[in-house]
């Protein structure tokens, strides 16, 4: 599994290259021109929820499975596959939810979102960000607000972004 990820890590950018060959011919100049501009941003943000999940959310998680142990007089066994298996998990889920700002972005960008539209929405996007999170982590009220807490902001600043990337 170490192997692969790190296969995967090494030959990603010519897997989007290959990729990015395919799909450009098929695009328009400012469908080409938007992907030109908001790439580097996407990595940047995709590492950015590597690192807090790797840092902050995979730790806690590991924390309060100790806790419940203890708690329930059990020994914890934890192989490193399935540490690993989790860790991962937990890195791509994070890496690809802190995407949504691009996703929202582009859907503004190609005007089929504005925020006027989404406004109204907005405590349904917040309970679901809470049911989401509740659904994915432990029973644990503090981690479900850790996890609930960057998917809020991030629709936040994605409704930030499109007011102010919103073709006039």
């Amino acid at each position: 599994m170490i192997i692969l990820f790190c296969t995967l890590c090494l030959i990603s950018p010519i897997l989007f290259y290959q990729l990015w060959a395919f799909i450009a011919p098929g695009l328009k100049d400012i469908e080409r021109q938007f992907v030109y501009k908001y790439s580097l941003i996407s990595v940047v943000l995709f590492l950015t929820g590597i690192a807090l999940a790797y840092w902050l959310i995979f730790p806690l998680i590991v924390q309060f499975s100790f806790n419940l142990s203890q708690l329930m007089s059990i020994d914890p066994v934890i192989g490193f596959k399935q540490y690993l298996t989790e860790l991962l998990r937990w890195l791509l889920f994070f890496g690809v939810i802190f995407q949504l700002p691009i996703l929202f972005i582009g859907l503004a960008k190609f005007e089929l979102i504005d925020v006027t539209m989404l406004r109204p929405y907005r405590k349904y996007v917040y309970f679901g960000c809470f049911v989401l999170a509740s659904l994915i982590a432990p029973p644990d009220i503090m981690l479900n607000i850790l996890l609930s807490l960057p998917l809020i902001l991030l629709f936040e600043l994605s409704m930030f972004i499109i007011r102010f990337t919103k073709p006039h």
